[in-house]
């Protein structure tokens, strides 16, 4: 099964993707190919494993080509279909993509830290050889040797699934096993066509997915918002504008007119009982 790292230009460690078995889906590398660049991407597929991919507009939809497979295991996104209704589907759809994780190199296994997410290499049941991600619970530190003029690193991994069939589960592993997962926002123009589009569908401008998604679910419920309304104009802002500051004692101002009762007026929603108590206290508000 092919990898998100396994196209990376290594050193050494040929004998990582030597040591994959090949699936029966695979495709077959026709005879001295052209070098072809490492994947820019990759795409958590529908197996929750992350693959090398790239994409392409074909039409209205996004044809999604992992690396090494068949056209007939390209994953396709329509922006008429159930699964791009909404504005929090395409947030799901834009996480599913990231730069791709580059293989842990020997020398640097002392810059891992507890808690680091990882993009891990996990041998199924059935033979298939899939990427998962992780987090590192530990590491069982070992002394590298230098084999053929390069560092090896013998240090033991244990890992956390966060994804796949073993979610919870630990497990060991060592170097050849481990890819960093880069923290750095996705870049792909053909992707960002693709997304920006549906968004704009929804009837909203580029970029602003997230705050519709929230904005589909919020809790409706006057007395409440009435109730921390009041809290917050409490404080000295009204309506997200901070109130003039008082000014200091000796120079004969006064407060605004109401301004001694806005700290502590009591909410006068229906319905509501509420309790506030002095300076220091907690206020509640029971609605029913």
């Amino acid at each position: 099964t092919p990898s998100p790292c396994s196209n990376y230009p290594k050193r050494r460690h040929s004998h990582r993707t030597a040591a994959m078995p090949t699936p029966r889906n695979r495709k077959v590398p026709a005879p001295a190919p052209p070098r072809r660049r490492p994947p820019r991407l990759e795409y958590r597929a529908k197996d929750g494993a992350w693959y090398g991919a790239r994409m392409a507009l074909q039409g209205d939809s996004l044809r999604v080509m992992f690396e090494e497979f068949r056209e007939e295991f390209d994953e396709w996104h329509d922006p008429n279909t159930a699964d791009l209704a909404s504005p929090g589907d395409v947030t799901a759809l834009r996480t599913r993509f990231r730069p791709a994780s580059p293989p842990l190199e020997d020398a640097r296994c002392g810059d891992l830290r507890r808690g680091q997410l990882l993009c891990v290499l996990r041998a199924m049941s059935n033979g298939e050889r899939k990427y998962y991600d992780a987090v590192l619970d530990s590491v069982k530190r070992a002394a590298h040797v230098t084999v053929g003029g390069e560092e090896r690193c013998a240090c033991r991994f244990t890992v956390r699934w966060t994804d796949g069939p073993l979610r919870g589960g630990l497990d060991e592993v060592g170097v050849d096993e481990v890819c960093c997962v880069r923290d750095s926002p996705v870049n792909d123009p053909v992707l960002s066509e693709f997304l920006d589009r549906v968004t704009r569908s929804f009837g909203f401008g580029d970029g602003e997915e997230n705050a519709k998604a929230v904005q589909d679910s919020p809790v409706q419920e006057p007395r409440l918002n009435e109730f921390l309304d009041r809290v917050t104009k409490s404080f000295g802002y009204c309506n997200g504008e901070e109130k003039p500051k008082a000014a200091p004692q000796g120079t004969g101002a006064t407060l605004p007119p109401g301004g001694e009762q806005s700290a502590t007026a009591a909410p006068q929603a229906t319905g509501a009982t509420s309790l506030c108590g002095g300076e220091g206290e907690t206020a509640f508000i029971i609605i029913d």
